[in-house]
């Protein structure tokens, strides 16, 4: 007789990290902590997007490792922008990772004309981190359905019609 192996348990939230939160350190926690279950759970798809990206904690060096887990399992990643010269400008250790890991990586800028319009987020059909306003990192995190579908028909929207490729890894010249 057999028995049947058990269900995997549904990923849950460290305490603290699901909810609405408050502050520059509390968003940091907050995408280190994505990327973490990202690289852990083996997310297939994850979209981030910014006006510019110029805040966030991409060249530390905990988020560039767990960058590296992540993408080595064959993932996706989008990044939607207004515009890319913050990332490019403060951001090194993501640039260099995005070398590596360019195909793995889609950059899209946003056709926006208001960046004031462009949602501040991280999302995976799993997770999701918006900050509701950017200039003062207050913003939410959850793993509820009605968090994330909204949220992700959002972006994926912003991807279809109103965003196009950009900010290419490499420039090739003749």
């Amino acid at each position: 007789m057999t028995s049947a192996s058990p269900a995997p348990a549904a990923w849950q939230p460290a305490a603290g990290l699901s909810g609405r939160f408050e502050g520059r350190a509390a968003f940091e926690a907050q995408v280190l902590h994505f990327l973490q279950q990202a690289a852990e759970q083996g997310w297939p798809q994850i979209i981030v997007a910014d006006a510019d990206f110029a805040d966030w904690p991409w060249s530390t060096a905990a988020a560039v490792e767990l960058l590296h887990q992540w993408a080595r399992r064959g993932r996706q990643m989008t990044v939607l922008a207004y515009r890319f010269d913050h990332l490019a400008q403060r951001q090194p250790r993501w640039l260099q990772w995005r070398k590596t890991w360019d195909h793995r990586l889609q950059c899209r800028q946003m056709l926006s004309r208001d960046a004031s319009q462009i949602p501040s987020a991280l999302w995976s059909p799993q997770w999701a981190v918006q900050r509701l306003d950017p200039a003062r990192c207050l913003g939410v995190a959850s793993a509820e359905r009605r968090a994330i579908v909204p949220l992700g028909e959002q972006l994926q929207e912003w991807i279809r019609s109103a965003s196009t490729p950009a900010f290419p890894a490499t420039v090739l010249g003749l």
